[in-house]
């Protein structure tokens, strides 16, 4: 094995010493600089000349002089000390302002419609930043793709990621004023079974029940894991869609949608900010997160509240 293989820290020993000691002139004034004993500094910088096996100082009793290897080390780790420098500062600057490639993941059900605005406001802000959006029907591994962040919805599983919560977002139920005319609204959960569910591949919808997070089986012959085709679906008159509130607004405002208020037919959705680490979070993620957790308060939440308020209801 070669003497200089090992860790970066076991390489780089000796030689602040050396440059110290090339640029003051003596062990006495590189250790007052470094902040350590003379006996120190000249421990360091001999042992790294036996790591090299090469002179790198003619010592004398009156002064320290480089010998020819010496002058050539010495410019060498100059460089890269110099280099090291610029390296340290350009990471402190990028940790202070986004720069790059912020990679993303969206749920393509809903979660493209719903982080579509922000992404672009974020973007906004930071033109020097390149954003790529994936959408994805499923969960992907994030590592493996690349990813810096995606955003995910309700009850997180356990698993090896970071999250941080954004907020949450209300879901109801919606049909078109065609199909409430031609099928008595339900009043119970039970009422359900005599209805068309337009329903996600999972066949079933989460409803707040006394409080409670209920996942209740529905069926229907429309099924799909898009909110576009759902959305379009429940227009249509097909039958009933749980929707994001924000999602249905306009086709409410525009009488295509009707929303079933009922104690039971409502659910609020938690959003998180799910990432692959948290230890040195790059700048971009740490301020497109921020970012989210504001924009959630200032535009998802009370736009969700005044929608509920004051739409059509069942």
């Amino acid at each position: 094995m070669n003497k200089l293989t090992g860790s970066l820290v076991g390489r780089w020993a000796g030689i602040d010493e050396f440059i110290q000691t090339v640029e003051t002139g003596s062990f006495t004034s590189a250790a007052a600089k470094l902040g350590v004993s003379k006996s120190y500094v000249s421990k360091q910088v001999s042992q790294l000349e036996e790591r090299l096996d090469a002179r790198l100082l003619q010592r004398t009793t009156r002064q320290l002089t480089l010998t020819d290897i010496g002058d050539l080390f010495y410019r060498q780790c100059l460089e890269m000390s110099e280099q090291y420098d610029r390296l340290e500062s350009d990471i402190s600057e990028l940790q202070q302002k986004p720069r790059g490639t912020l990679k993303l993941s969206l749920n393509s059900r809903f979660g493209v419609h719903y982080m579509a605005g922000a992404v672009a406001a974020f973007a906004q802000l930071h033109p020097e930043l390149t954003i790529e959006v994936h959408s994805n029907f499923q969960e992907i591994d994030l590592v493996a793709g690349g990813y810096d962040l995606t955003i995910r919805y309700g009850e997180l599983e356990d698993s090896s990621l970071y999250a941080k919560k954004l907020g949450a977002y209300d879901l109801s139920l919606y049909a078109s004023p065609s199909y409430w005319k031609a099928n008595p609204p339900p009043e119970s959960l039970e009422d359900l079974a005599a209805h068309n569910c337009i329903v996600m591949p999972e066949r079933y919808w989460l409803l707040d029940v006394d409080g409670k997070a209920t996942r209740i089986k529905v069926s229907g012959n429309w099924v799909s894991d898009n909110g576009a085709t759902l959305f379009a679906a429940a227009c249509e008159g097909i039958g009933i869609a749980q929707m994001p509130n924000f999602y249905a607004k306009e086709a409410v405002e525009a009488g295509k949608l009707v929303k079933l208020r009922q104690p039971w037919s409502g659910y609020s959705q938690a959003s998180w900010a799910v990432y692959p680490h948290n230890r040195h979070l790059s700048a971009k993620v740490a301020f497109f997160i921020d970012f989210l957790k504001e924009y959630a308060l200032k535009e998802w939440i009370p736009n969700s509240d005044t929608f509920l308020n004051q739409s059509p209801l069942i």
